[in-house]
């Protein structure tokens, strides 16, 4: 009698945020994330390649080891994004392996525990995006002045997210709750394993509308 047994190739993934205040660039299987450097501060185009290696070195991995590639499109700075979106779309060109696009907005739903809170990012000092999880007035990532957010928002609410001090002390008097997220590393590979990906090219997302 024979046996017929069917290896799986055990997914690794790259996962690529370069563009957030408190952004990583990390090594994940399908069981832990394997290896992680933060990226707090604007990553040049020469910088980049030197960080990812540094990781993939840490992990004891190589560029041919990987098998799926994910990327935080926005929102951000716009250089830091064009240089994200365009070095994951050449990689998983060059390895001919699946790219993912990922909007900050879902990665720091995936880092709260509430079930209904506000995503907010600081854009500009008089500009905000905002999305409202598990109900409220913006289902979708929304670019918004503060006036408008001020006029909308609910009497009290938990929030997470990225803004500037400013900001942040207009939120609490409004009656903002913040929650502070998980740990990236923590839930990176159950986050990853959820996306879908594919062979399309990714686009930034810069999300103004005025």
């Amino acid at each position: 009698m024979f046996y017929c047994f069917i290896v799986r190739k055990r997914v690794k993934y790259l996962f690529l945020d370069i563009a957030s205040h408190q952004g990583c660039i990390a090594c994940a299987d399908d069981m832990s994330t394997v290896a992680s450097v933060p990226c707090t501060s604007r990553i040049a185009d020469h910088d980049l390649i030197a960080l990812i290696e540094q990781v993939l070195k840490q992990a004891a991995w190589s560029y041919q080891d990987l098998t799926h590639i994910a990327c935080v499109v926005g929102p951000g700075g716009f250089t830091s994004l064009r240089v994200a979106v365009t070095f994951t779309n050449v990689l998983a060109d060059q390895l001919g392996i699946p790219a993912a696009g990922v909007h900050l907005s879902d990665l720091y739903g995936a880092r709260v525990p509430h079930s209904q809170f506000l995503w907010l990012h600081s854009t500009k000092k008089q500009e905000l995006f905002a999305r409202s999880f598990g109900g409220g007035p913006w289902p979708q990532a929304t670019h918004l002045t503060f006036d408008v957010f001020r006029a909308s928002v609910p009497s009290a609410f938990f929030w997470c997210g990225e803004l500037i001090p400013e900001h942040a002390e207009e939120v609490k008097k409004l009656g903002g709750q913040e929650v502070p997220p998980a740990v990236l590393t923590e839930i990176l590979p159950s986050f990853l394993a959820r996306l879908s990906y594919n062979h399309q090219l990714l686009q930034p997302w810069y999300g103004r509308s005025f």
